[in-house]
């Protein structure tokens, strides 16, 4: 039995051998690691100067949206047809009541950028054309 005993302290030495040499190198990688860790450091920031902050990308207070000039610029170029109304005697455009209607919403006190939706039904025959703002206000105006 004495064999064994040897053959396992004869193991354990060469393990425990083994084991500090890869504790070295460790410790002389992790050395290395930092010393290359302050070269960077030291490159980007020298002392005494302080590193610019990068600015975040993003829309200037009050610019508009670049998307929106391009419908914008869409609508115009196609060509938004005039549509009138013709009753007996009478013509109006349709813009021209929606102008009407925008003005009198207006006149209540509201503003006109709180108008996100407007239906507007033309009733020639009542010289009339009734509508309804943000599915809340509704209201008639003269047609012709």
């Amino acid at each position: 039995m004495a064999n064994a005993k040897d053959t396992v302290e004869a193991v354990t030495t060469a393990v425990a051998k083994k084991a500090e040499e890869a504790v070295e190198a460790g410790k002389t990688m992790v050395e290395a690691a930092l010393a290359k860790a302050e070269e960077v450091k030291t490159e980007e920031a020298p002392a005494g100067e302080a590193k610019p902050e990068k600015k975040r990308p993003g829309r200037k207070p009050g610019s508009k949206n670049k998307t929106t000039k391009a419908k914008e610029a869409a609508k115009k170029e196609a060509g938004i047809p005039e549509i009138y109304v013709q009753y007996g005697a009478s013509e109006s455009s349709v813009q021209a009541a929606v102008d009407k209607i925008r003005e009198e919403y207006v006149g209540q006190g509201h503003r006109a950028s709180s108008i996100k939706t407007l239906k507007v039904y033309l009733k020639p025959e009542d010289n009339a054309a009734y509508y309804v703002i943000n599915e809340k206000v509704a209201g008639r105006v003269d047609l012709f």
